[in-house]
């Protein structure tokens, strides 16, 4: 991964990247607030990001700002993440679909994610898509993005 602080205009973006310059994470301060790629902002690049960083940063320096920008939603996290617990079948609905996987809303604070690729491609003839119910085992908790892991997810129409 690369680590790029970009300015453009009066907002600076931080992008957590691949080696194809896909977002997996990003941050966008303007006005001294935040607005982080999870929720409930979700402020994420939906293709390769293809300006050039004003500045190649480290790893560590984006953790920082990272950690500072979702720390608010901390609390709560810890909260919600108490109601779904590792062995827990869950439902939710299918909202959106990240570079790691297809992000299921489980309540009004609470995403889940699941890997896109244990998902059938088709239902009934259709492309899996956004809408969709979702059940699936919580199989842990992704702390740097906020959510709840699952495995076992079938789909039902």
């Amino acid at each position: 991964m690369q680590y790029i602080k970009s300015l453009f205009e009066d907002e600076i973006y931080y992008f957590e990247l691949d080696d194809q310059r896909v977002a997996y994470r990003q941050i966008v301060i303007a006005e001294g607030q935040s607005k982080v790629s999870i929720a409930p902002d979700f402020m994420l690049a939906e293709k390769e990001v293809d300006f050039e960083p004003d500045e190649q940063i480290g790893l560590i320096e984006f953790e920082i700002i990272w950690e500072s920008a979702i720390s608010s939603y901390r609390k709560q996290w810890d909260y919600y993440k108490q109601q779904y617990l590792p062995g827990d079948s869950v439902t939710g609905i299918l909202r959106m679909f990240y570079p790691q996987g297809c992000l299921i809303q489980l309540n009004e604070h609470v995403y889940a994610i699941a890997d896109t690729t244990t998902l059938p491609e088709q239902m009934n003839g259709q492309p899996i898509g956004v809408g969709l119910t979702v059940t699936g085992i919580v199989s842990g908790y992704d702390e740097q993005n906020l959510w709840v892991q699952l495995d076992q997810c079938t789909i039902h129409s």
